[in-house]
């Protein structure tokens, strides 16, 4: 009899010891990052390759539903394209160029022309221009 209650307690001890393990390595795989990498500042995904739309006022991947216009000056840069989003009533466009840390916001000045203090983008023959300073960065070829 005293075998089976010094096996009982046995049991008892090491089953307490072995459940704190488990919730001790439960406790530290919280501390771990989420899988999925880094978020920005809004909380979008950056490795897969999201980021912030002040037009839809969510995270986006800037290549799916916009236009695209490609880099005129291929010599000086890595960077090959530039994204567009239009806002649905066509009042607003929303750049996201390598030349910025946030997308920037162009307001409607003309069906064909949108525009802020740095930026102005053009259409042309039914294709985007991008012009900074004079100078177009990027043209959407159809």
């Amino acid at each position: 009899m005293k075998y089976i209650a010094l096996i009982f307690v046995s049991f008892m001890l090491f089953s307490c010891q072995g459940s704190a393990r488990k919730e001790a390595s439960n406790d530290s795989s919280s501390s771990l990052p989420p899988i999925g990498g880094a978020k920005d500042k809004y909380g979008c995904l950056i490795a897969a390759g999201y980021t912030w739309s002040k037009i839809k006022d969510e995270c986006i991947r800037p290549w799916e539903g916009t236009i695209t216009m490609n880099i005129t000056d291929t010599s000086t840069n890595f960077e090959t394209a530039a994204f567009v989003l239009m806002d649905l009533t066509k009042q607003k466009a929303e750049l996201f160029i390598q030349e910025e840390d946030d997308s920037v916001l162009l307001d409607s000045v003309t069906p064909h022309l949108y525009a802020n203090e740095h930026y102005k983008l053009i259409e042309e023959n039914h294709c985007w221009s991008l012009i900074h300073q004079e100078e177009t960065l990027y043209e959407e070829k159809k």
